[in-house]
């Protein structure tokens, strides 16, 4: 029987969906205006990017029966790709005269950058070439710390968004399906292997109901803007 043939690649996997989810929670604290789903769909934008490019043979990963490296996407998760796609929306919402959307928005798609920069094993590519500079801090190599870190980062989110029980609940039930993938059994990932098509629908599948779950127990969620105090220079005559 032939030997599987060897790669260089450290272990690695997909990201969560939850957690990039939980992101606009904080966003949604901080720009009330905004709505949920603009916010929901930014932090999201470079995966969808990701899904688009693997089922077009774009980009790919390499996937074995015991794991999954993503190890080829420069194009949609690049540095310069989330810079670039962050300028866009910033720059549509100034021209629309929705400053502060531009700005939560692009805030939104850098910080799936930046989540995937941590939990990434060196994947993430500085420009959107072929060649270059690989980054990431593989926390997903450490799978109990991962599932730690990732738990107690939706957790923060959703105190500072101050939800509601039943959306804790759901953050936690989603980061405990995350665990088959973070501790996957020997040869779980075959049918995988021949049809790669399965992994970005899964995640996919995911993205969408981490959306749901965001949006249904998020959207009766207002936040007041705090009034901006007017401080007028009184004149000499005045104070007097």
């Amino acid at each position: 029987m032939p030997e599987r043939p060897e790669t260089n690649e450290q272990p690695g996997g997909p990201t969560y969906p939850i957690s990039h989810a939980s992101a606009a929670l904080v966003l949604k604290r901080k720009f009330p205006r905004v709505g949920l789903w603009p916010l929901l769909i930014s932090v999201q934008a470079v995966e969808l990017l990701w899904i688009i490019f693997s089922y077009l043979s774009i980009e790919r990963a390499v996937i074995t029966p015991d794991a999954v490296h993503l190890s080829f996407l420069p194009y949609s998760h690049s540095i310069v790709t989330g810079l670039l796609l962050a300028a866009l929306a910033w720059g549509m919402g100034k021209s629309a005269r929705r400053s502060t959307v531009g700005v939560a928005i692009a805030i939104g798609i850098l910080s799936h950058i930046a989540l995937d920069i941590i939990h990434h094993e060196p994947d993430i590519a500085l420009l959107p070439l072929v060649w270059g500079p690989r980054i990431g801090l593989n926390l997903q190599g450490y799978p109990i710390l991962d599932f730690v870190v990732e738990l107690a980062f939706c957790i923060a989110c959703w105190k500072i968004f101050e939800g509601s029980r039943g959306l804790l609940i759901g953050i936690v039930v989603f980061n405990v399906l995350n665990l088959p993938l973070m501790f996957p059994p020997a040869g779980s990932l075959t049918p995988l292997v021949n049809h790669p098509n399965i992994l970005p629908t899964l995640i996919l599948i995911e993205v969408v109901a981490t959306w749901l779950l965001i949006w249904w127990f998020g959207k009766d969620r207002i936040f007041l803007e705090e009034p901006v105090t007017t401080v007028r220079t009184l004149s000499v005559g005045e104070q007097l």
